[in-house]
Parts: C-alpha cells; structure tokens; sequence
C-alpha cells in the first residue's frame, strides 16, 4: 500500500491526467468492464457522523480502487 500526502499530488499527477483516468473509468463502466463493490456506510453514533467504504473493479484498465472516509455535518459549526 502507497500512502500519498495530499501536498504530493501535484508532483506526481497533473490535473488533466486525474480527469482521463476518471474518464476512462467511467467509460469502462459504461461499457460494462468496470463495476463498483457494494457501498459500506455506518453512523457511528457520534455528532450524526457517517464513515463509509467504497471500492470497485476496472477490468479494461487492470485497476483497484479504495475510497474510505468520513462525513461530518457539523464539521463547519
């Protein structure tokens, strides 16, 4: 597993490059070569807060991917 500090992105991925992957999927997805896992949300019982869990296939481009995060609706109060 890589972990990537968010001030490293710009080295290493340019903006247009971000928006042809996510293109692609998208089209890969369309085109039934790609699909997402089912989506694992829970409240976890703390300031209406929701943690979730998101992953998914990409056949055509030979990828996983991973999203995992928080909701926080107060976050700005």
């Amino acid at each position: 597993m890589y972990i990537v500090p968010e001030a490293a992105i710009a080295d290493i991925l340019t903006r247009d490059d971000a928006f042809t992957a996510v293109e692609q999927v998208f089209a890969a997805m369309a085109a039934g070569d790609a699909y997402n896992f089912p989506v694992i949300r829970e409240a976890i019982g703390h300031e209406e807060a929701l943690y979730g869990f998101k992953g998914g296939f990409d056949g055509k481009g030979m990828s996983l991917g991973l999203k995992a995060g928080g909701y926080w609706p107060h976050n700005l109060e």
